[in-house]
């Protein structure tokens, strides 16, 4: 049976859509396409109301049976679920954000008829930061679902050589930076330092750490009570920690820092959704410090370069590219707490942070690129989806 087509209509599948950069990646590929209109089906853990206020979507859908976790029941009943909408859609292009809904619409995408699916990746599901287990399965699992995958929208350069490494089609490797909000202007680091002291109760004149990011465990939150232990032993001026952020390891990171006898010399924020209260805490530490396991590029060391601020981080994807464009900081071998001291000591005195001048070339992450590349890729897949003048044919009910 030859699928009728609706042109003009995209649908997004998500597995979870919270805040992150996965989200962000789904607002701007819609904003790439604003002739267009979009779907967008969500797992079960997902905020629907964000989803709804944050997106251009014309209809968002809850998929109860879409998970993270591995649960042969309902990832059957979520690929049957999401094969039927599909079928009956006619969509003109499908793209998956995140490593589940990624897996089932590439999975759909090999049925004869099927539209093309383009998988948005912002981190990989193995690498060194994953168990034996990941890397057996996945890179196996990603070099057959190449074969089905129109094309990928990677958000940096080491993530997308990690999949030509496993046999992914490098012609079909995207690098689409996640948007951000970055500062148009950086003003007197004094400025920033002193609005975190009135606004957090940071210590005026103690130097600062700070970290910026999701509680969880892929990030190693609680390694910085251990960083932080290791360097009021070593200074006589320590740094105070500022940890601008909420998640799941929240309390278990209040209660080591308390373990340690280090409660008195961190602040905790929670999340702050004020772009410009970020930027002020970035803006005024001294160091940024970030233990993830595994990032597909970290968006806050983006962050932290557009304001000047030098960083400490594990080696994982994106480190190094941040880096190279000129970035201030340094990369750390994975779990090797003894060198993310001794770089973080090293940074703190260092003169170049009386400087603090913003040096990286950032410019892969201004709108208007972001949504140039979005469509370098999209538009040769929607065939006559786009027509003149950015308007799109009006879709079959």
């Amino acid at each position: 049976m030859t699928r009728q087509s609706s042109p003009g209509v995209v649908l997004h599948v998500c597995t979870r859509y919270q805040r992150g950069g996965s989200e962000r990646r789904i607002q701007d590929s819609m904003r790439a396409l604003p002739g267009l209109r979009h779907h967008l089906v969500v797992g079960a853990d997902s905020d629907v109301e964000l989803a709804r206020r944050q997106t251009s979507a014309d209809r968002v859908w809850l998929a109860p049976s879409l998970v993270r976790p591995l649960n042969p029941v309902r990832d059957l009943a979520a690929l049957l679920s999401l094969w039927r909408l599909i079928r009956r859609g006619g969509y003109s292009l499908v793209l998956s954000h995140q490593s589940k809904a990624g897996v089932l619409a590439r999975a759909i995408a090999a049925v004869p008829g099927s539209p093309p699916v383009v998988h948005s990746l912002s981190m990989a599901s193995f690498g060194p930061g994953y168990g034996r287990g990941e890397n057996w399965l996945f890179p196996r699992v990603e070099r057959a679902l190449g074969r089905s995958t129109a094309a990928y929208c990677v958000v940096g350069q080491d993530l997308a050589e990690r999949f030509r490494e496993v046999g992914v089609p490098p012609d079909r490797l995207h690098v689409v930076r996640s948007g951000l909000p970055l500062p148009a202007e950086v003003g007197p680091r004094e400025e920033a330092r002193r609005r975190l002291d009135q606004r957090h109760g940071t210590v005026p004149g103690r130097q600062l750490l700070c970290y910026v990011g999701s509680l969880e465990p892929r990030k190693n939150p609680l390694l910085l009570a251990q960083v932080l232990r290791e360097l009021h032993d070593r200074l006589p001026d320590p740094p105070d920690l500022l940890v601008v952020g909420d998640g799941p390891e929240r309390d278990l990171l209040v209660g080591r820092l308390d373990e340690l006898g280090l409660a008195k010399h961190a602040v905790l924020t929670g999340h702050l959704s004020d772009p410009a209260l970020v930027h002020d805490a970035l803006r005024g530490a001294d160091v940024t410090v970030l233990l993830s396991r595994t990032e597909g590029l970290p968006q806050v060391l983006v962050q932290s370069a557009a304001v000047g601020t030098p960083f400490v981080a594990f080696d994982v994807e994106g480190v190094r590219e941040i880096l190279d464009l000129g970035a201030r900081g340094s990369a750390v071998p994975l779990d090797r707490l003894d060198d993310v001291v001794d770089a973080v000591t090293r940074w703190l005195a260092t003169d170049a942070l009386a400087e603090r001048e913003p040096v990286a070339d950032l410019g892969s992450w201004s709108p208007s690129t972001i949504g140039a590349r979005y469509r370098a890729v999209l538009e040769p897949l929607l065939g006559g989806a786009v027509p003149p003048g950015g308007q799109p044919a009006s879709p079959s009910s």
